[in-house]
């Protein structure tokens, strides 16, 4: 539930059950049964004694729910007496930092001496794998463990590989461990490079944009929940404009039910309305942010002439992207071969401006945020207009 409160009309405090912050858990998971359904299975096998799953991977772009998933699932092994570590990658940059996050400094302190007096004495070098494997392993004694990893696309690959081999190996012998990944569409290359073939057997959960009844729910359920009823033009309203982005639910529901405040008021689609002008401020702030990001990279004519390609589809083969990006490259002497397209393709998705979620076949890709695309068509210029296709 969300710390975000505001006064009704009648003076009490009217708790807001959205929240627009970063990796929120959300007053209900809506569209994402089939990854709540693999966490809690999971964990129930690990309560119960059992084995599942060493390993999840939940992908996709950005402000599609992964943050908040992950704490769901911190919530629910809590709940069932399964220990929890809980790491954005940035905290795991380091041997010593992993080690430390682990254990704690005063064990990993002693553990690393004593493998360092063995190993001189078996004149041997001093295995950090080794090291958390046993720190691991200490942990599995007292109960099941969950080691959850935030941003993991940004993981080193050594760091990533250690921790792999060392799942996957505990896995084998205890089963009472699970490791979570959550990461943008660049994370299966990332895993790639840490060169441990464990995570091709995880179970692999993308998060995409929310379906119009997905949508609809996540609005509709909270109000009424609460009590509040919520007209279906206002729903409708709501649907439209979030595109099914479930960053900007979030932010519409934040808005709605603080913009009625009194629970007995239906909101309609009059009050979508009144706070459109404040949801468009808050999606710009962020679309200004993606722009400056695109630009910073040189992307910004490449994403143009790609936002034009999909015009109003939702998903489109690799071939035609290509197409559309060969006049950008083309008029880019250093860089004209296919090869240069294919790299142009995967820095988009690198960012989530276009992804592959399996939609129909493995050289499709997904739009980001629909709307985003709209947003970079309205601010191309017509000189670079007039280079798209």
């Amino acid at each position: 539930m969300s710390l975000n409160r505001r006064l009704g009309h009648n003076g009490d405090i009217d708790p807001c059950p959205f929240g627009s912050g970063f990796g929120e858990v959300p007053p209900y998971f809506a569209g994402r049964g089939t990854q709540q359904r693999a966490a809690v299975k999971c964990l129930d096998a690990m309560q119960a004694g059992g084995r599942c799953e060493p390993c999840l991977v939940f992908w996709g772009p950005r402000g599609n729910g992964k943050t908040a998933m992950l704490e769901w699932t911190a919530r629910e092994a809590r709940s069932r007496g399964v220990q929890v570590l809980k790491y954005a990658a940035v905290e795991l940059e380091t041997n010593e930092q992993l080690m430390n996050g682990v254990a704690g400094r005063p064990r990993w302190t002693e553990r690393v001496a004593e493998i360092f007096l063995n190993g001189m004495r078996r004149r041997s070098r001093p295995q950090v794998e080794d090291a958390l494997y046993d720190v691991l392993l200490r942990r599995l004694r007292k109960a099941p463990l969950a080691l959850l990893i935030d941003e993991a696309h940004t993981l080193e690959p050594s760091i990533g590989r250690l921790i792999l081999n060392a799942v996957q190996k505990l896995a084998d012998s205890d089963g009472a461990i699970l490791l979570v990944l959550a990461g943008t569409p660049v994370l299966a290359d990332r895993l790639a490079e840490m060169d441990a073939t464990s995570w091709e057997r995880s179970q692999i959960l993308p998060f995409n944009l929310l379906s119009k009844q997905d949508a609809s729910d996540a609005i509709r359920v909270p109000f009424e929940s609460a009590g509040r009823t919520i007209s279906a033009d206002a729903l409708a309203g709501v649907v439209s404009a979030s595109n099914g982005y479930p960053y900007f639910l979030q932010i519409w529901g934040t808005l709605l039910w603080g913009d009625v405040g009194q629970s007995a008021t239906p909101v309609t689609g009059r009050d979508v309305r009144n706070v459109q002008p404040d949801f468009d401020r808050r999606s710009d702030q962020l679309f200004d942010l993606r722009l400056r990001e695109l630009h910073r990279l040189d992307l910004f004519e490449a994403a143009v002439a790609v936002a034009r390609a999909y015009g109003n589809a939702q998903d489109l083969h690799e071939a035609e992207i290509a197409t559309s990006l060969g006049p950008i490259i083309a008029g880019d002497s250093t860089s004209q071969d296919s090869d240069s397209v294919a790299a142009t393709i995967r820095r988009l998705e690198r960012i989530g401006f276009i992804w592959q979620p399996g939609c129909a076949g493995p050289d499709c890709y997904s739009r980001g945020i629909p709307s985003l695309m709209d947003y970079v068509l309205k601010a191309a210029s017509p000189a670079t207009s007039a280079t798209s296709v």
